[in-house]
């Protein structure tokens, strides 16, 4: 389809031609010699919804590719004319063609002064390159070329004049053609926002300026921007080449001098090590069992091995303690060993029960926390806050300790029989031991238990409205409960929210199993005096 044909020789523009003129071309006597354009072959005029244009003659076998020009494209470019030809001193002429058939311009604007503007409309998707190729063709014959695209196109090698009216080949059509100019949309050319009819206005303007140049030239400048960015790349790689020789001569110096410092600190640290071997001798060897004549280890939550011991500064004596069994350990296990659960308050007041009772005249250890991350934590001299360091604790021999308590049971009966004392009372006799039941097997009832367990005041198993109803009144009566065992100043949450620790005896439950807590009940007699529990 094409907007301009030739009779005899005669242009004859389909967008300028009137109604009665166009319908009487067909009874033209030349009408026969109607060619096109490209061609040269009979063509023949067409009315399509309301447009008019020419195509080849029925029957006629071309060999030209035409281009193919959509109803959007025809009606473009009639846009495009209408809106050059209001312009002052600008006139618009479709498919205006090179002499030598080099370009046929959509629509070319002529001005008075004879500047040339070709309107190019490129509904269709196009490369780069040939955006390229086409601007300069027209360049190169003085004209410019301004491309009327749907969108901004993706690539940006190269800036061409664009107006951007986001009508495509497939878009509606609707009314004259001349709505196509109203539609605002960003311009990347003015990096704003206005009307397609404004940017070819403002295209058209004498106070218009390209200031990028011709394909040509920006291609030639990205060349020889290109070429600068290689000679710095070079010039760059040299001073690379040079740094790298100098780091490299530098990276021998400092391998030979971190050479000679490795063996100087090699033989600082067996220097050390052999001070440090001697210091933890002098300590273990200053190490001795703690004994006093007729006192027998006390109650307590669990096992306690003790050792009286003298600080490397000034000598002071001490008592150190521990929980687990004495083995002299070293290495890795001696260097992380230190006084975690030993500085429990009913721990320590196990020490002080067993120091009172023993009356030999040693001060009891201080536990300071240690500079740093963590809760670290070691032995300190009570006089001159001297460290005793995990490492020579951990490896006292078993002979250096002696067990100042031993671990108790639930009851204070219990207690006696462990004595071998008699019941006081109408009823006293001398009882006899009684075995005492352990569990091996941990289940979901044990207090020992940590996974998550099914309770009755679970919303989601309930299966009527009434077992909901019961679920949450058990809820409710759990959580009750809940805050009178946190609020009991005789028990100690554990970080992970559902265990408690008692501070009377040091035994440790589950929520709500708190058993023989309760009220008292695991207090043992005659102990509330030695210290806190």
């Amino acid at each position: 389809m094409q907007l301009v044909a030739y009779l005899e020789g005669e242009r004859v523009d389909a967008t300028e031609t009137t109604h009665d003129p166009w319908r009487a071309l067909v009874n033209h006597p030349l009408y026969e010699s109607l060619v096109l354009l490209e061609c040269g072959l009979r063509a023949s005029r067409v009315t399509r919804r309301g447009r008019q244009f020419f195509k080849h003659y029925p029957g006629v076998a071309c060999s030209v590719e035409h281009k193919s020009e959509s109803d959007q494209h025809l009606a473009m470019k009639q846009a495009l004319k209408d809106r050059i030809n209001l312009a002052p001193d600008w006139r618009a002429e479709v498919e205006h063609a090179h002499p030598r058939r080099a370009w046929i311009a959509d629509v070319m604007a002529i001005h008075s002064s004879g500047k040339r503007l070709a309107f190019e409309v490129q509904l269709s998707p196009q490369n780069e390159d040939e955006y390229i190729r086409r601007s300069q063709l027209y360049a190169d014959d003085g004209v410019g070329a301004v491309w009327v695209v749907p969108g901004s196109p993706e690539w940006s090698r190269v800036r061409v004049p664009m107006i951007v009216t986001g009508f495509g080949k497939t878009s509606d059509l609707a009314g004259a053609p001349g709505w196509l100019m109203d539609p605002a949309h960003y311009q990347p050319m003015f990096s704003k926002r206005v009307t397609v009819g404004a940017a070819v206005d403002a295209v058209l303007h004498p106070a218009f300026h390209w200031p990028y140049g011709t394909p040509k030239h920006q291609l030639e400048a990205i060349a020889s921007l290109e070429q600068m960015k290689a000679k710095a790349a070079a010039k760059n790689q040299a001073r690379a080449a040079q740094l790298a020789e100098a780091k490299r001569l530098a990276e021998e110096k400092a391998a030979v001098e971190a050479v000679q410092l490795a063996e100087a600190k090699r033989l600082a640290e067996e220097k050390a090590a052999v001070e440090a071997a001697k210091v933890q001798a002098r300590f273990t060897e200053s190490a001795t069992a703690p004994t006093a004549a007729g006192v027998r280890p006390v109650l307590a939550y669990r096992r306690i091995w003790a050792s009286e011991v003298r600080c490397m500064g000034a000598g002071h004596p001490m008592l150190i303690w521990r929980l687990t069994q004495p083995t002299p350990s070293f290495g890795d296990a001696a260097h992380r060993w230190m006084p975690r659960s030993e500085n429990f308050a009913n721990i320590r007041g196990s020490v002080d029960a067993w120091l009172a009772a023993a009356a030999i005249g040693v001060a009891k250890a201080g536990i300071h926390r240690l500079q740093g991350l963590g809760d670290r934590r070691a032995y300190a001299c009570p006089e001159c806050k001297d460290l005793i360091k995990g490492r020579w604790v951990a490896a006292l021999p078993p002979e250096k300790w002696s067990v100042i308590a031993e671990a108790s049971v639930a009851s204070a009966e219990a207690r006696d029989v462990l004595y071998q004392r008699p019941q006081t009372g109408p009823t006293s006799t001398e009882m006899k031991p009684q075995a005492v039941v352990r569990t091996s097997n941990i289940s979901e009832g044990d207090f020992r238990f940590t996974g998550p367990k099914r309770r009755p005041y679970w919303i989601q198993d309930a299966q009527s409205g009434r077992e909901i109803a019961e679920h949450q009144a058990s809820k409710d009566a759990m959580a009750e409960r809940m805050h009178a065992i946190r609020d009991n100043p005789r028990y100690r949450a554990r970080p992970d929210g559902f265990r408690f620790d008692c501070t009377d005896c040091g035994g440790m439950f589950e929520d709500d199993k708190e058993g023989r807590h309760a009220d008292g009940g695991c207090l043992i007699r005659d102990t509330r005096s030695l210290g806190p529990w």
